[in-house]
């Protein structure tokens, strides 16, 4: 059993570099895919600290490596929410929750290692509540992404990194509490965890090595910069398209989907993604959105004649459900809140 044991653990361990080696070659200018190699870090640090105790690292290096292990459930949720959320950055809340969880497993992992620091059981079970909590959401965004996803492939990546990541995740915490609470050895839950990452890993490294850098990020190698579109038919869909958007202002309707929208161009849903997508080069149907949305805001905006007008009317009319995501993708856009824009196109109107 120990050697099957050392075999799917260590073979875990060097297809897990391999992975991240594949990424720091053509993965480098990919944000998403770099916020893998902290993933791979931290379960590279968990597969060498537990375990078999003939298997493990002992010692103060292992204090090191389980203290750096505790946030693998972190990083997951990190990568994550990066490789299907373009506009994706650490803000205060994904940092808030990793300094929660350090706060919490830090003590834990140093009162394990022997170290004389207050620690209760009951932390373990909140810990592993919570951590389940943050696949969850990170199964849900995935999940729920999928409809504004322009992308056929990440599109269906979506669902299969959501049952992988789960797969692997919730099998170690839930397996860990199942069999503590039975009085059984623990050790069979990362055994489990070994196995699934092996296969996964392989997974991970055909893909990785088949794919060129741009298919990884799920881009496109034609250069959509200049909108020209060489297939005929594609030009009439497209200019069917922007009609539709530009005269009839499909865009303010409140709540337009994806299948609305391909109501009203009288196309198939996914030949409408692919349209958007491919001629015109939006990633998810809200940015795509939002493009028109923005554009006529910011010529109210800018207009003197309207400069009574609420900002939230103006907003609304264009189509947006409320004032904090509106206000969120103006500055995204344009650096300047609604509010500054306004203040400056209108001064400079003035002058």
């Amino acid at each position: 059993m120990l050697l099957i044991e050392a075999f799917f653990r260590f073979g875990s361990i060097g297809l897990l570099c391999a992975i991240g080696l594949l990424i720091l070659r053509d993965g480098r200018n990919n944000s998403a895919l770099l916020f893998a190699l902290p993933l791979i870090i931290s379960v590279i640090c968990l597969f060498l600290s537990t375990g078999s105790e003939n298997l493990i690292v002992t010692g103060p290096l292992a204090v090191v490596l389980r203290l750096i292990d505790m946030m693998v459930f972190v990083f997951a949720w990190w990568f994550g929410l990066a490789l299907f959320d373009d506009d994706f950055h650490l803000g205060i809340k994904e940092w808030s929750i990793a300094i929660f969880f350090a706060c919490i497993l830090a003590p834990m992992r140093l009162y394990h290692q022997g170290f004389d620091v207050p620690y209760k059981p009951e932390y373990d079970y909140i810990i592993s509540v919570l951590t389940l909590l943050l696949l969850a959401h990170l199964a849900y965004k995935a999940i729920l992404g999928r409809r504004e996803d322009l992308i056929e492939n990440r599109r269906r990546v979506r669902v299969l990194f959501a049952a992988a990541i789960i797969a692997i995740s919730a099998t170690s915490v839930v397996m860990e509490v199942v069999l503590e609470s039975l009085g059984r050895n623990s050790q069979w839950s990362m055994f489990v965890t070994y196995v699934v990452t092996f296969f996964l890993s392989i997974w991970a490294i055909l893909w990785l090595s088949r794919l060129h850098p741009e298919h990884m990020a799920f881009r496109s190698t034609v250069d959509t910069s200049n909108k020209m579109i060489s297939d005929p038919l594609d030009a009439v869909l497209r200019d069917r398209l922007i009609k539709v958007m530009q005269q009839d202002r499909a865009y303010a309707e409140h709540g337009l989907s994806i299948g609305d929208l391909a109501d009203k161009v009288e196309l198939p849903a996914h030949q409408l993604r692919s349209l958007i997508n491919r001629s015109m080069g939006y990633r998810n149907f809200s940015a795509f959105l939002n493009h028109y949305r923005l554009t006529e805001v910011k010529a109210a905006l800018a207009d003197k004649n309207k400069s009574r007008t609420p900002i939230l009317s103006i907003a609304l009319d264009a189509g947006f459900s409320s004032l904090a995501p509106f206000n969120r993708a103006f500055k995204t856009n344009f650096g300047l809140t609604p509010t500054e824009y306004r203040t400056q196109s209108t001064s400079e109107s003035t002058d």
